[in-house]
């Protein structure tokens, strides 16, 4: 028995490519973005990504008053 591929109506969606964007950098005399950074940076270090994109979007969240 043969069986044809599932076909979809639509075309796939394409994610933007975000590496070349410049990760963010902590407000100067805020222990909770530099915490971030340093976490990031040990992740980094051990090949952790998923917490090295994790660290970048908290530390363009945190804390909403920086902006």
């Amino acid at each position: 028995m043969t069986t044809e591929p599932t076909r979809y109506s639509t075309a796939p969606i394409e994610l933007p490519y975000r590496m070349d964007e410049l990760e963010p950098t902590p407000v100067d005399g805020c222990a909770g973005c530099q915490e971030l950074a340093n976490v990031r940076d040990r992740a980094r270090a051990g090949g952790d990504w998923t917490t090295v994109s994790d660290c970048n979007v908290l530390m363009r969240k945190h804390p909403e008053g920086h902006q």
